[in-house]
């Protein structure tokens, strides 16, 4: 596997390890959330992660152009992890920019605002089946990059 590759895989991965711990401080449930003591409880900065997660898209973007940019034959294993890459890419920003927009309905509610539990919950069971396409994609991608890992560390033996 080519080295500007390898680069663009770990970026992907960062932005989706940033994305979960978002995801984490929104979702996860907590003591502090369950009985919000002042002083003790911090709450969530809904305009805050909503402007990461709005960075996190436009750095996807900016990889995409990157992988555009690399030339690898389609029909070569790295031509295929790449193009499993984007369609990864593109499914996982379409749940980036769903979290995106209930952190604005949340950040709206935590004002005085309507959110109804209603509307929430429809909105977590998007975000759930858009997270499982990128998920889907995801086992995929990894297995194509074991096995490019694996052609690696062969031909460093050599």
């Amino acid at each position: 596997m080519e080295d500007h590759t390898l680069r663009v895989a770990k970026k992907v991965n960062d932005l989706i390890r940033e994305y979960v711990s978002i995801e984490e401080d929104i979702f996860k449930p907590s003591m502090g959330k369950i009985l919000p003591i002042p002083g003790i409880f911090r709450p969530i900065n809904y305009a805050g992660h909503r402007e990461r997660l709005k960075e996190i898209l436009l750095e996807l973007e900016t990889v995409k152009k990157d992988i555009r940019s690399l030339k690898p034959a389609n029909d070569s294993d790295e031509g295929e992890f790449l193009i499993t890459l984007r369609a990864y890419i593109n499914a996982f920003s379409a749940a980036l920019s769903e979290l995106m927009a209930i952190c604005g309905k949340l950040q709206l509610r935590s004002e005085g605002q309507h959110y109804q539990k209603k509307e929430y919950k429809a909105d977590a069971i998007g975000l759930r089946k858009l997270e499982m396409a990128y998920f889907d994609i995801g086992k995929k991608l990894n297995t194509l990059f074991a096995e490019l890992s694996g052609e690696k560390m062969s031909e460093n033996r050599e």
